[in-house]
């Protein structure tokens, strides 16, 4: 029924929790697991961070976002390497509903599994987070895993 499953993932311990349950769904159906973290391009006064920063200057704080983005891919492909569950990796730039959508449908995905709550806390319990808009907006159907 499902041969490759996304699973974004910004790290935080909700995140981990979902991406275990997508997993576990992966190798129930013999799926393919793609790993997704998005890097949210940051204004800084004038310029953008992003995956390509506008300057040398800005270019740090991205490296580190793609550090942050790789650990958090490797922690749940090792889950997934312990599942025997194939996996395939991506660090995408954008805003992160948008660049899970979008990838989605470029890659030919047939679930997203994602958890509710994420890094930003607070935030993103309000109406507008990023499970919610994926969910409005997704062409395939997406499994929300509430986590506390």
């Amino acid at each position: 029924m499902f041969d490759h499953i996304l699973i974004p993932t910004d790290g935080s311990e909700p995140s981990r929790k979902a991406a275990r349950k997508g997993v576990d769904m992966a190798a129930v159906h013999g799926a393919t697991v793609h790993l997704m973290y998005a890097m949210e391009p940051i204004p800084l006064g004038g310029f953008t961070a992003g995956p390509e920063p506008a300057s040398a200057e800005h270019s740090s704080f991205v490296e580190k976002q793609r550090e942050e983005g790789q650990e958090a891919i490797d922690d749940v492909a090792a889950y997934a390497e312990e599942a025997g569950v194939d996996v395939v990796e991506a660090i995408e730039g954008g805003r992160p509903s948008e660049a899970i959508v979008e990838y989605a449908e470029d890659e030919g995905i047939d679930l997203i599994v994602m958890g509710t709550h994420g890094r930003s806390g607070a935030g993103r319990l309000m109406l507008g987070s990023v499970a919610e808009k994926v969910v409005r907006r997704s062409p395939v159907p997406v499994m929300t895993v509430k986590t506390e």
